[in-house]
């Protein structure tokens, strides 16, 4: 441990299926560590950590220090003190949470403008239920029905979001902008297939913005994106902060007058959202696992349709 350092009994650790699912195909020669969001109980702080205590619960982001372990050492800007209203279950999800909440900033539009969402993974289906928050009208699409009709059944007709199918997403979005287009694209699809970034910007308007979170390649005609004077931006991560050294090892935080949201702050909103019952991780949990049994999830994500998210339990 360090004096910025946290260290945490692990309760709960989410499964990013579109991120592990990736590390477990490209490291098949070496192991490497797994997991990346968790929660549980504080042990022990470090002298300089401030608002967090022995006993408290928290939930913590950010490899290397998360992974699925039964114990974590976890600089301190990257841990959010629970309240009692939240569960340690859900909190486990802080991580994607926050980099849903960083993907939806970056698109930058305004109350009322039109979004629309490829993927409705897990992310994806965060990235909805935020905009919905927003107030933005939502337009989304997956390939997967499954995936599709998890959404439809959380939302009604009126609600202001839009789930179809790839042959009727163009159309809706035509129709809802009056032929104008998409304010913005979010690009939550995870696809080693080059296209999804030219579909995106076949639907977004004149200037408007793409905004890609999944890991896709980012190929597309310069035609296209000149007749369009498309901004086209890389959410990185869980926000501001994430990967330096500054913030994360040695407790530095950016000022809030300068960068209203870091990595940290956005943590902190997912679980502000949780504890008001705005965000609904719960029924997005496919899957419920004792650490122990932890190789049949990775089983699980690669054979069945409907593996939505899972959680560890230790």
């Amino acid at each position: 441990m360090t004096e910025q350092s946290v260290l945490i009994q692990t309760h709960f650790s989410a499964i990013s299926p579109g991120t592990e699912y990736k590390l477990i195909e490209s490291s098949r020669e070496s192991p490497v560590p797994l997991g990346y969001s968790a929660a549980g109980t504080v042990l022990a702080v470090g002298s300089k950590v401030l608002g967090i205590k022995e006993g408290d619960k928290v939930a913590c982001y950010g490899g290397p220090f998360v992974t699925h372990s039964e114990r974590l050492v976890v600089p301190q800007n990257l841990c959010v003190r629970l309240p009692d209203d939240v569960s340690l279950s859900d909190a486990a999800f802080v991580g994607l949470g926050a980099i849903a909440v960083h993907g939806v900033r970056s698109l930058g539009i305004q109350f009322g403008e039109i979004v629309a969402i490829f993927g409705l993974g897990l992310l994806g289906q965060l990235s909805t239920q935020l905009c919905h928050e927003a107030n933005y009208l939502s337009i989304v699409t997956d390939l997967s029905e499954v995936r599709r009709g998890r959404l439809l059944n959380h939302y009604s007709t009126a609600s202001g979001v839009q789930v179809l199918d790839s042959s009727h997403f163009s159309a809706a979005i035509s129709e809802a902008s009056g032929g104008g287009g998409a304010d913005a694209v979010l690009i939550c699809a995870h696809s080693l297939q080059s296209g999804l970034l030219d579909a995106a910007l076949e639907v977004v308007r004149y200037r408007g913005r793409v905004v890609i979170v999944g890991n896709i390649p980012v190929e597309c005609s310069r035609e296209k994106m000149f007749q369009k004077e498309v901004d086209v931006q890389v959410s990185r991560a869980g926000g501001i902060g994430r990967y330096d050294e500054g913030y994360e090892n040695r407790g530095i935080d950016f000022p809030r007058s300068l960068v209203r949201w870091t990595e940290g702050r956005n943590m902190q909103e997912v679980i502000r959202l949780l504890a008001s019952g705005r965000l609904d991780i719960d029924s997005l949990v496919t899957h419920r696992i004792a650490f122990n049994d932890a190789p049949s999830a990775y089983t699980e994500m690669k054979q069945e349709s409907d593996f939505m998210a899972a959680v560890l339990s230790y």
